[in-house]
């Protein structure tokens, strides 16, 4: 990989500058651990496969992503009118919605081919993935492409949320009250100091190691609770000798915050993102770009991932990173909550100041359920009527920043459209947002 590789600067300030390939390979998580997913939901699998159009928000124009699917021609004309730039679009033959992406292009010898291709017209090509597993490598392997992060050991690594822990306590950072549990009796132990103990939490927090996007986290409110947990926890543990938790006390947070850093092959840290999340128990429903905190706690957050980026370097890891963490109501400030070693869903929306200067930025995350289809174009004209549609241009309004991800489709075996509504409002005042966001509510309510 090129030393002087900047992420950063090719997304800003150098966004004519090389080439990038770029692949949103999400559910890597699969290849670096087992994880109790328990019943699978297939409509919703694919729903989570079309999120992979959220990297058009980044992507420049001499760029190339790959999707499994061409996005519809209104929405690329849409984004293009609202200032994104639109690359070369390949897509894998015979792709189906279900089967991980990467296994689709590692298939297609002809697109694999057509990477050559693009590799060998310029030295200055890398290659972009989410996530960094054994299947990305081989593709850049088969393709002769330079990989944009660490080897896929080291990402399952930091991926793990019992290394995380261990990172925390090496940086001398608070960490949150708990423990590493080796059996399902050591988890009812801490359960019980948690809870009978001062602080006296009312709620626990259960983490398999590699858990994502609320998979593999068990809430726990009381002991029955407890027990119907540890059952389907104890079902899976069955299958491994080594298996371990973390336990951990449930705080009452002021704000949960991600922060997003790149670690480029030389070593240089940059912290570029700080938002505040919106989360519905575990699940992330939005983002406020940027949170509204002081400076003084802001430049804390930028200090941290300084020191960890550091840290990740020192043991091999290079790359995206997106780095959760919680401000108590106590104003104690936990750095690491876990650390993502891949791209995230917040990394494709810190960016969004490119188009829009220096506005505050609601992010929102909606689960759409409908009776009829809804299309990209018929969300938009609801959006239109309502008059909050942000124009090309503008400064203030919203927008729904994803197409394939909207239920145009009815699933299986189901008599509803089932889909996800990922949009963003902007605005100079936060109350003007908070206005917007009630109505965009209202929109999607009136589409059911």
């Amino acid at each position: 990989m090129d030393k002087e590789f900047n992420l950063i600067q090719y997304l800003t300030t150098q966004r004519s500058k090389g080439v990038i390939i770029w692949l949103c390979n999400i559910g890597a998580e699969k290849y670096w651990s087992n994880i109790s997913t328990g019943v699978v939901d297939r409509s919703e699998d694919v729903i989570v496969n079309r999120i992979e159009e959220m990297n058009l928000l980044i992507c420049r124009e001499q760029d190339v992503i790959i999707l499994r699917k061409s996005p519809d021609k209104e929405y690329l004309d849409m984004l293009k009118k609202m200032g994104y730039s639109i690359p070369r679009i390949l897509t894998p033959k015979n792709a189906d919605l279900l089967t991980p992406i990467s296994e689709l292009v590692r298939n297609d010898i002809e697109l694999i081919e057509e990477l050559k291709n693009i590799a060998s017209q310029t030295e200055d090509v890398f290659f972009s993935p989410y996530a960094v597993t054994y299947m990305e490598e081989k593709i850049a392997e088969m393709a002769g492409l330079k990989m944009l992060g660490a080897r896929s050991q080291i990402g399952a690594k930091v991926n793990d949320k019992i290394f995380n822990r261990k990172i925390s306590e090496e940086l001398g950072f608070k960490v949150c009250q708990g423990k590493v549990c080796c059996s399902i009796d050591e988890i009812r132990e801490e359960y019980e100091k948690l809870t009978n103990s001062p602080p006296y939490f009312k709620k626990v927090i259960i983490k398999e190691p590699n858990g994502a996007s609320g998979k593999g986290l068990y809430v726990i409110s009381d002991k029955d609770k407890l027990e119907s947990n540890l059952r389907v926890i104890a079902r899976f543990a069955r299958k491994r000798a080594d298996a371990k938790w973390l336990v951990e006390g449930w705080y009452d947070k002021k704000a949960d915050l991600n922060y997003q850093i790149y670690i480029s092959p030389n070593g240089t840290v940059d912290v570029f993102s700080i938002k505040q999340q919106l989360l519905n128990d575990t699940v992330y429903i939005g983002s406020k770009i940027p949170p509204d905190l002081d400076e003084e706690i802001l430049n804390s957050y930028k200090q941290y991932g300084e020191k960890i980026g550091k840290y990740l370097f020192g043991i091999g890891y290079t790359g995206v990173a997106g780095i959760d963490s919680i401000i108590t109501t106590d104003d104690v400030i936990i750095p690491i909550i876990e650390i993502n070693g891949r791209f995230t869903l917040s990394t494709y929306i810190s960016f969004l100041n490119n188009q829009i200067k220096d506005v505050k930025i609601l992010s929102r995350y909606f689960r759409l359920i409908s009776e009829k289809p809804v299309s990209h174009v018929d969300l938009i004209k609801e959006i239109d009527k309502k008059g909050i549609l942000l124009e090309p241009g503008g400064r203030e309004g919203a927008f729904v920043y994803t197409s394939g991800t909207l239920p145009t489709v009815l699933p299986e075996g189901q008599d509803k459209y089932i889909g996800r509504v990922f949009a963003f409002i902007a605005s100079d005042s936060w109350d003007r947002i908070e206005e917007y966001s009630s109505i965009l509510d209202d929109i999607i309510q009136s589409v059911t």
